[in-house]
C-alpha cells in the first residue's frame, strides 16, 4: 500500500507541469508559445527538462523500498 500511494503521488507530481502547460496553452497561446520560439525560451525549456529527470529520478529511488 506504500509503494502503490508513493508511485501514484510520484506520477502526479510528474504529470502536474505539463497538464499547466498544456492547460495555458489551451487558454492563451501566446503566453507560452515564447518558450518555443526564442532561443532562451527553448534555453529554459532545456533546463526544466533536465530538472524534471532529476526529480524523476530521486521521486523513483525514493518510491523502491527494499525490506
Amino acid at each position: 500500500a506504500l509503494s502503490a500511494e508513493a508511485k501514484a503521488s510520484a506520477a502526479v507530481l510528474g504529470a502536474l507541469p505539463f497538464i499547466v502547460m498544456i492547460l495555458v496553452y489551451i487558454t492563451t497561446p501566446s503566453y507560452i508559445s515564447i518558450l518555443w520560439t526564442t532561443n532562451f525560451g527553448q534555453f529554459l525549456l532545456a533546463i526544466a527538462g533536465m530538472w524534471m529527470t532529476c526529480g524523476v529520478l530521486v521521486m523513483r529511488k525514493m518510491i523502491n523500498f527494499k525490506f
